[in-house]
């Protein structure tokens, strides 16, 4: 699979993700910290892939 296609799928799905955990009654740090560590976690799995890491 294409670093390109595999990047873009894993931005849909975290995006997704974090749309969800902005939809939860949290209060607004947690929310924020979540949809953080949730990109973050993206980019390294995208970085891993990639060969970065």
């Amino acid at each position: 699979m294409s670093i390109l296609i595999f990047a873009l799928i894993v931005l849909i799905v975290a995006a997704l993700v974090a749309w969800a955990v902005q939809k939860l009654p949290l209060a607004a740090p947690f929310g924020m910290i979540i949809q953080a560590l949730i990109l973050i976690i993206a980019a390294l799995v995208i970085a891993r892939r990639a060969g970065l890491i």
